[in-house]
């Protein structure tokens, strides 16, 4: 196992990581499995407009595939398999599926890379994998639920100078699916500026430098493409901030957006709240804890600040923000775990039993609670539903459509398009600003 800065450990897998990292795998495809059974299908329009705009890469490839504020890499991911695996619903989702269970046992690998003990790394993932939204995102047909997973574990890995090279590819590839992952980009890269600026070593200050280029790459390809197709480095706030002010999310009051993200994380993962406070304490009192976490901390800081900025400058996610967290609750689930584990480990063996007892039954009481949450999800309201338009595109396919006019009420049309699996084949008119019912959108064949 990769060692951390003043860590003991060793360099190899220890015995049962593999054990590990499969049961968190397994655990985490069939709880997406157990979800979609209880009735999840997607957190928005996002959902199906982004598996439409796949299918579009897949049908005819291009640099930027939406032409939008989204980040390319994937639309560039999904768009590559549905060229081969063919473009479908069933395609978008099993990639959802697959990408959300590969990525969940990457913080449990982070956290053992950086010391902490099999158990408590064990307790972390699965505390964070199983959180709602976690839950949801982890099959939705958004890159959430998989970025989250990444930039928490490359937060969590930051301090540890073996795995430089993994953090740096992965903020490389989330910085280009999710603008959440940016500020933990820029505090990686100044991290690897001053150590290669402290160094004596030539061999290390180019390594240095380089994790740290690889790093920023993204954000500043984005940037870079931005001021040749739109003049502007910034255009993508620009079109982010006109988005909001044109459906109303920038007329909240200043305070609600300065304390919405802080109060989001409370209110939606109050487990998260409660982990925050104990593992702040630990890493106040505790040198090895601080030792391996002030880094994930600072990023965790970092990362607030950046969306609490974009929420007041009406540059941050339109709707459902909460999903923005994803990255700090996996670095808030492992630093809890650690610092209880750290606590019992220091306690006399009375106390140790009594604390046992009362965080598994504190632990049984919060998992019985758990599945009428994750029954809870977003996409069930009347407003949001789209079984209507999957089934009018699904019907298309089956017909073998060859062309559509296609008139939206809201956003509701994606759906249908997704389920159709043309969408090269539609002209999309001016949407009616009409609450989506059963009956939208309006579709003319030809």
């Amino acid at each position: 196992m990769i060692q951390s800065e003043g860590a003991a450990g060793a360099r190899r897998p220890a015995p049962g990581v593999w054990i590990d990292v499969s049961l968190l795998t397994l655990g985490k495809i069939a709880l997406g499995l157990y979800v979609l059974r209880i009735g999840f299908s997607h957190v928005s329009d996002d959902d199906y407009a982004r598996t439409v705009i796949a299918m579009q890469f897949a049908h005819a490839p291009k640099l930027d595939p939406s032409g939008t504020s989204w980040l390319p890499f994937p639309f560039w991911f999904l768009g590559g398999i549905m060229a081969i695996a063919g473009r479908s619903l069933t395609v978008s989702r099993t990639v959802s599926i697959a990408l959300g269970a590969a990525c969940a046992a990457a913080p449990y690998a982070a956290m053992r890379a950086t010391g902490v003990e099999r158990s408590a790394a064990v307790a972390g993932a699965a505390l964070a994998m199983v959180l709602p939204w976690n839950a949801w995102l982890g099959v939705a047909m958004v890159p959430e639920g998989w970025t989250g997973a990444l930039v928490g574990a490359a937060m969590i890995a930051t301090s540890n100078v073996r795995a430089r090279p993994w953090v740096a590819a992965a903020l490389l590839v989330t910085s280009l699916s999710r603008y959440e992952a940016w500020p933990a980009c820029v505090l990686f890269a100044a991290l690897c500026f001053a150590r290669a600026l402290a160094a004596r070593e030539r061999e290390v200050k180019v390594r240095e430098t380089t994790w740290a280029l690889v790093a920023v790459a993204g954000p500043l390809a984005w940037m870079g493409w931005n001021e040749h197709a739109h003049g502007s480095a910034l255009h993508f706030l620009t079109r982010v901030r006109s988005f909001r002010r044109a459906t109303g999310a920038s007329e909240l009051g200043l305070s609600d957006k300065v304390f919405g993200y802080p109060r989001a994380l409370s209110t939606e993962t109050p487990e998260v709240a409660v982990l925050a406070a104990l593992g702040t304490l630990s890493v106040v009192f505790d040198r090895r804890v601080r030792g391996r976490w002030r880094w994930s901390l600072a990023g965790v800081l970092a990362m607030l600040a950046f969306l609490v900025v974009g929420d007041v400058r009406d540059g941050a996610p339109t709707h459902h923000p909460v999903r923005a967290l994803s990255p700090i609750w996996w670095v808030i689930a492992g630093l809890g775990a650690d610092a209880m584990a750290q606590c019992l480990r220091r306690t006399g063996s009375m106390i140790r039993v009594t604390m046992t007892g009362a965080l598994t039954a504190a632990a049984l009481g919060w998992a019985i609670s758990l599945p009428s949450r994750w029954r809870a999800s977003p996409g069930r309201s009347d407003w949001d539903r789209r079984d209507p338009q999957l089934a009018a595109g699904f019907a298309m396919q089956k017909r073998g459509v060859s062309w559509a006019e296609i008139t939206p009420c809201a956003y509701e049309h994606f759906a249908l398009m997704a389920a159709w699996a043309r969408p090269e084949r539609a002209q999309v008119n001016p949407g009616l600003h009409l609450p989506p019912s059963a009956d939208c959108p309006r579709v003319v064949e030809r």
